[in-house]
C-alpha cells in the first residue's frame, strides 16, 4: 500500500516537472522570437496607404520627386562598424537630412541639432529595444550597439519627429575619419568667417583655406563649450564643409564620391546605400543658400543645453518643404 502510494507520488512529481519544463521550453522560444522580431527594421510607416496627410483642412501628398537621406557625423574613436555596449558606440554630433530631387538635381539641407529633446529608443545588449527616454537626439545612435543598428534606430527617431516624413536610406561618417577621407580628396576648401577664426589664426575671416589633415577635422567639430548655444555655429560650418566635399568628389568624375569612400568603409562608414546611390548624391547641385534648421529655441537644460522645436511651425515646415497640396 505504502509501495503503491510512493509511486503515485513519484509520477505526479514527473508530471509536474515535465509540465513546468515544458512551459519554461515555451517561455524561451517566445522570448528569443520577440528578440529576433526587435532586431529586425521596421517597415516604413506613412499618414496613410496613399501618402497623403491632412492639415488646416487641406489634402496634401508627398512629393515623390524627393529621395530622403540621413546623413549622421558620429562622434567616435574607434571602428564605425563594430557592436558595442550601449553607451559606448558614440553620438551624432551631426544630423542632417539630403534632400534630392530627381527631377530638378537639386540637393537641400534640413539640419537638425543634435541638442533636440525628444523621445528616444532604448536598447540592450543585444540590440533589442526595452523601454523609452526624453533626451536629446544626438543620444539616440549611443543608446543603440553601434553600426547599422544605431543608424536604423536614429533614423526611425528622425523620421518620427519629422511626422514620418519617408526617409529612403542613411550614410553615417565617423569624424575621425574625416582626415583621411578629406586629403584623399586633395583637401576641401571652404570660406571662413570671423568665427572661424578662434579655431585656427589661418582661419582669416573671408578668405577660402584648402583644409588638410587634423584641420579638416578641426573645422568640423570645434564648439566653444563654455559659450551658450555654440552648437549652431558648429551646425553652419558642417553644412558648409559637407557641401564642399560633396562639390570637390562631383569635380573629379561621377563616380569619384565611391571610389574615394570604398577603402574607409569598413572603418569610418556606415551605410545602407549602394555604390550607385553613393556616386548619385554627388550628382546632385545643393543650395547651400537655402539650407533649413528645426524652428525652436535653445535653452539651458539641468545639465545640458536643449533645443526644444516648435511643432506647430515645424510641422508646417514639413509640409510645405516635403509635400504638395492635393487639389
Amino acid at each position: 500500500m505504502k509501495k503503491e502510494s510512493k509511486r503515485h507520488i513519484l509520477s505526479t512529481v514527473v508530471v509536474i516537472l515535465a509540465a513546468v519544463a515544458a512551459v519554461t521550453v515555451l517561455f524561451v522560444l517566445h522570448h528569443k522570437q520577440q528578440q529576433e522580431k526587435a532586431r529586425q527594421p521596421e517597415e516604413s510607416v506613412s499618414q496613410a496607404e496613399d501618402n497623403t496627410i491632412e492639415w488646416n483642412g487641406k489634402r496634401y501628398t508627398y512629393n515623390n520627386n524627393l529621395i530622403n537621406i540621413l546623413f549622421l557625423g558620429i562622434d567616435h574613436a574607434n571602428d564605425i562598424d563594430t557592436s558595442y555596449m550601449p553607451g559606448d558606440a558614440g553620438q551624432a554630433d551631426c544630423i542632417m537630412l539630403l534632400s534630392l530631387d530627381k527631377e530638378t538635381k537639386e540637393g537641400r539641407i534640413l539640419q537638425i541639432n543634435r541638442n533636440t529633446m525628444t523621445q528616444i529608443d532604448t536598447y540592450d545588449s543585444t540590440g533589442s529595444a526595452f523601454g523609452t527616454v526624453n533626451a536629446q537626439l544626438a543620444t539616440q545612435y549611443a543608446y543603440c550597439i553601434g553600426g547599422s543598428r544605431s543608424c536604423w534606430a536614429t533614423e526611425k527617431t528622425v523620421k518620427k519627429l519629422l511626422y514620418n516624413l519617408p526617409i529612403s536610406g542613411y550614410f553615417a561618417l565617423s569624424v575621425d575619419g574625416i582626415p583621411e577621407i578629406n586629403d584623399a580628396l586633395g583637401g576641401v576648401t571652404v570660406e571662413m568667417t570671423e568665427e572661424d577664426a578662434a579655431i585656427n589664426p589661418a582661419f582669416e575671416a573671408g578668405k577660402e583655406v584648402c583644409l588638410k589633415g587634423a584641420d579638416a577635422e578641426n573645422y568640423v567639430r570645434y564648439r566653444d563649450t563654455n559659450v551658450f548655444n555654440s552648437n549652431e555655429g558648429r551646425m553652419q560650418r558642417q553644412v558648409k564643409y559637407v557641401t564642399a566635399l560633396i562639390k570637390n568628389a562631383r569635380s573629379h568624375g561621377g563616380s569619384a564620391l565611391y571610389n574615394l569612400i570604398s577603402p574607409f568603409l569598413d572603418k569610418y562608414i556606415e551605410t545602407d546605400l549602394d555604390g550607385d546611390q553613393i556616386d548619385a548624391l554627388s550628382s546632385y547641385t545643393y543650395l547651400t543658400d537655402e539650407v533649413a534648421y528645426l524652428p525652436g529655441e535653445t535653452v539651458m537644460g539641468e545639465e545640458f543645453e536643449e533645443f526644444h522645436p516648435d511643432e506647430e511651425s515645424l510641422q508646417e515646415q514639413i509640409i510645405r518643404t516635403y509635400y504638395k497640396e492635393v487639389n
